[in-house]
């Protein structure tokens, strides 16, 4: 889906929450504290990773 080239536009969650150097793994800090769902934290930067000029 990133790299398809069928969409205009993708805001990729994953990359952003990522921990740097490890695509895989959510970030502690952006952590709710399950290993899978983001906190207060993560879900402010999923909001900046959305590019409002592409909607």
């Amino acid at each position: 889906m990133r790299t398809s080239g069928e969409f205009d536009a993708v805001a990729d969650f994953a990359a952003a929450l990522a921990e740097p150097g490890d695509p895989e793994t959510l970030a502690a800090r952006f952590d709710s504290g399950d290993h899978k769902h983001p906190g207060d934290e993560g879900y402010r930067v999923m909001a900046e990773a959305v590019d409002l000029a592409a909607l």
